[in-house]
């Protein structure tokens, strides 16, 4: 008799796309290679689905007949480890970039993960501006902000989001999203409010401050850093536009003896 683990590795090598005709005599008396096979072909669809749920834009982009080719070969290389198919996709920009994909593809499906992740993670009572005011008299070398989980940084090298948000429009053309993008970095802040995603277009300077407190700098820390390039940039505002989109989560103070 074929050793449990055994079993279970060449099943799960014939469901991924090995050959199947070995472990069916193994299983059970009655299940046929062509019984296998279907099996086979439900599950592989329900990963090429899990994916199209988690990538739509992308799919929209290049097509279904494409997006299945990449799902299937995804499939082989990511084989799923767990019957929680959520972050079953999280490999595929990387994916993409070693089959040397166009740029345009491996950073959309960087965008699409992370509106994944946004839509799913928990999400924590927000930090409101009165309480952020009531810390006009503590020391801002003793305080750090928190961003909410729901929040995510990405830095792009092209003005994807732009694609993303075209490929939202009912009834575009595909062929009107496929211009070059601009050769210039994108900085984005995704945040979900109310259930739904929010995604922001950040400066530089703004992306590399959220940076920092993502990072755990103190408050001063943060000031400076922001002063250093413009003397005139208003922190207030800024604290009060991440919490309009819902970025932020708390503060923490620390007691410096």
């Amino acid at each position: 008799m074929t050793p449990l683990h055994e079993l279970q590795r060449s099943f799960a090598a014939a469901m991924v796309g090995g050959p199947g005709e070995r472990v069916v005599p193994s299983i059970a008396t009655g299940i046929s290679s062509r019984g296998l096979a279907l099996y086979r072909r439900l599950i592989r669809n329900n990963y090429v689905q899990a994916l199209t749920v988690t990538y739509p834009m992308l799919r929209r982009l290049i097509g279904g007949r494409y997006f299945s080719t990449f799902a299937r070969g995804y499939m082989k290389r990511y084989p799923s480890k767990s019957g929680d198919l959520f972050l079953y996709g999280r490999h595929f920009s990387f994916f993409l970039f070693t089959l040397e994909a166009p740029r345009v593809l491996v950073e959309l499906a960087r965008l699409e993960w992370a509106c994944h992740e946004v839509s799913q993670v928990a999400e924590r009572p927000a930090l409101n501006l009165g309480w952020f005011e009531g810390l006009a008299g503590v020391d801002p070398a003793c305080v750090r902000v928190h961003l909410q989980p729901t929040a995510r940084l990405l830095r792009f090298s092209s003005s994807v989001h732009v694609v993303w948000q075209a490929l939202q429009v009912d009834g575009i053309a595909v062929a009107e999203i496929g211009r070059p993008l601009p050769e210039e970095e994108a900085y984005l802040l995704l945040t979900r409010v109310e259930g739904r995603i929010r995604m922001a277009e950040l400066a530089a300077l703004d992306y590399r401050l959220l940076t920092a407190m993502a990072d755990g700098k103190q408050v001063d820390e943060v000031e400076r850093m922001a002063m250093e390039v413009d003397q005139q940039f208003d922190f207030g505002r800024f604290i009060a536009s991440l919490m309009e989109m819902n970025a932020l989560v708390g503060v923490s103070m620390e007691t410096h003896l």
